[in-house]
């Protein structure tokens, strides 16, 4: 396969883009050399250096330089890379030779641009100068909103004052302070009905910040990349919502909607919504020639009721073993073909773990999709390399949770460790499952679909109840943006990063760190090992050993016999 890159800027900096259709065996060498993936670019980068190009040109000789796109900071010169930044375009004197100084505004330089209002707070865009953005992030009520790449500022008379200032502009921001709405007249959105699922409607928004960030607001909302919209459950509730969501705003909600259409019956759960959204990103990527495979494939992974993560990765790995034999039908693909396949995505550097799902990816459609009689699929199975988990020490852990302030995001971590739970446990805990009486929480639809009981730890009791009492959420523990749906992952991961960045700790940990952490303190405390493999989940005992190798306590109590001759020699002197 073929890999184009072209010059690109990212987070502040110029950064050599990746550009190939999607492979897992160059994503796993790219990850060998330090590429990170870019979402806002859908590709992969390095660093634009000297030494990131050679490392490229050495796995991949074939590289072709992309021209750049319109619109975005780029240049012909990747191909010299490897000479000089003379070259590079980076030095000050390349494009002004003659050394002429044009002096401009600091608003010309930053490209200073004011984009309409996103509810309480003023919208704008610069480009990254590190004085400025240093500057901008000591004003209270300015922060930096990552997904539209904008700033936010308060609408507030001292906000606009201060970053005035530092902009060195007058009368940027417009004196609608918070208690004016933000008015569209004659905007509109249109509804329209949703052909692959009459559950569905078609919300189509115009291209405004304030108004698409609204949108993204409400509940049980999610966007169709095929045609280009938002899709909401058609049912009167969700209408009326919209309706009064955008009135104060005066944008007028236009109906296209057959007579009937709404319907109360369809409101979705989480469930639905889940397995709804991986089924629309899935075929979202998938080619033609593959449908009719694919279809097969998640229909019958769905009706054996996977959760939707293993549905993803399933599938991706079988989308991937069809692209690599160019679309052909599996059941003509031999089995020394299939041996001979995976022994090349060994050999490009794929890990053990990925070459298990791929091995199980297929074993589930010749034996549950096909179901061909007496077909037999022995496929090798690549050795998992054994990596001991990432831990804590119970010192480590006791400084992290005092570096955070906020009630809710202390409160998600510490009952994390202290039960030993998953990410997705913490996020998916209802206020039913917290049996304060008995001290244990009812962990339900866990991993393999298991529920379980685990320890509620008697420390946080009370900051559990004064936490309800606060914050008053009605079915989950942790709320997220809206009522009645659960806090994200990915926020719970933030969390944990800001913790951990806060706390000046440099050991590489997650939300999962914290419960190998659980673990190994309940090892090293005595307990013995079967209860932590049923506080865990885990359905082997082998899988609860792995934390008898990084036991402390364990480790210390056992002496080399090199200390052992070494203290003999030494008592014999002393005799």
């Amino acid at each position: 396969m073929t890999l184009s890159i072209r010059k690109i800027e990212h987070k502040g900096a110029f950064r050599i883009g990746i550009f190939f259709e999607k492979n897992y065996a160059i994503q796993q060498q790219l990850k060998g050399i330090g590429a990170v993936y870019s979402r806002t670019f859908q590709c992969w980068y390095i660093d634009y250096n000297k030494v990131a190009y050679q490392q490229l040109k050495t796995l991949f000789p074939d590289l072709q330089i992309q021209q750049p796109v319109a619109g975005e900071t780029s240049s012909r010169d990747l191909p010299p890379i490897a000479k000089s930044e003379l070259q590079l375009g980076l030095h000050p004197s390349v494009n002004n030779p003659e050394h002429i100084t044009k002096v401009d505004s600091l608003a010309q330089k930053l490209r200073l641009e004011l984009l309409p209002n996103l509810g309480k707070y003023w919208v704008f865009k610069i480009r990254y100068v590190q004085s400025v953005v240093n500057q901008l992030k000591l004003v209270k009520g300015v922060y930096w909103h990552a997904t539209y790449k904008v700033y936010m500022a308060m609408r507030n008379p001292k906000v606009k004052e201060a970053v005035e200032r530092i902009l060195e502009v007058s009368d940027f921001f417009p004196e609608d302070y918070l208690e004016k709405e933000v008015v569209f007249e004659g905007k509109s959105i249109v509804l329209r009905s949703h052909q692959e699922d009459v559950k569905w409607m078609e919300v189509y928004v115009p291209p405004l910040l304030a108004l698409l960030e609204k949108v993204k607001r409400i509940s049980m909302v999610r966007y169709s990349k095929p045609n280009a919209c938002f899709l909401l459950p058609a049912s009167p509730a969700v209408y009326e919502a919209l309706v009064a969501h955008f009135e104060p705003h005066r944008v007028v909600i236009q109906s296209e909607l057959p007579n009937g259409y709404l319907n109360k019956r369809n409101i979705i759960n989480k469930k639905q919504i889940d397995l709804a959204r991986t089924k629309s990103q899935l075929f979202s990527t998938v080619p033609e020639p593959a449908h009719r495979f694919v279809s097969n494939y998640v229909d019958t992974l769905m009706a054996v009721n996977y959760s939707p993560s293993t549905i993803r990765t399933y599938t991706q790995q079988f989308l991937q073993f069809l692209r690599d034999f160019e679309y052909r039908d599996p059941k003509d693909i031999t089995y020394k073909e299939t041996v001979r396949y995976l022994a090349s995505l060994m050999e490009r550097g794929l890990s053990a773990t990925s070459g298990h799902s791929m091995v199980n990816a297929l074993l589930f459609y010749y034996n549950q999709v096909e179901q061909i009689p007496g077909y037999e699929l022995k496929l090798p199975r690549p050795k998992k390399e054994k990596k001991l988990p990432s831990v804590l020490t119970m010192e480590e852990c006791l400084l992290l949770f005092r570096v955070v302030e906020n009630p809710k995001h202390k409160l998600l971590l510490l009952i994390g460790y202290g039960a030993g739970l998953r990410v997705s446990e913490i996020v998916n805990l209802e206020w039913r499952d917290i049996l304060f009486a008995e001290h244990k929480i009812h962990i339900r639809n866990a991993k393999g679909k298991k529920d379980r009981m685990v320890m509620l730890p008697y420390s946080i009791v009370s900051s559990l109840e004064y936490y309800k009492q606060t914050y008053q959420t009605k079915k989950y523990v942790f709320e997220g943006q809206f009522a009645g749906e659960p806090y994200s992952t990915r926020s719970v991961q933030e969390v944990m990063r800001m913790a951990l960045q806060k706390s000046g700790l440099e050991k590489k940990a997650t939300v999962h760190t914290l419960r190998h952490s659980f673990a190994t303190h309940l090892l090293e405390n005595g307990t013995d090992i079967r209860y932590i493999q049923q506080f865990l989940g885990h359905s082997s005992i082998k899988t609860t050993t792995v934390y008898t190798h990084i036991s402390a306590s364990a480790v210390s109590k056992i002496q080399s016999p090199l200390d052992r001759i070494a203290e003999q020699n030494h008592q014999k002197k002393l005799e």
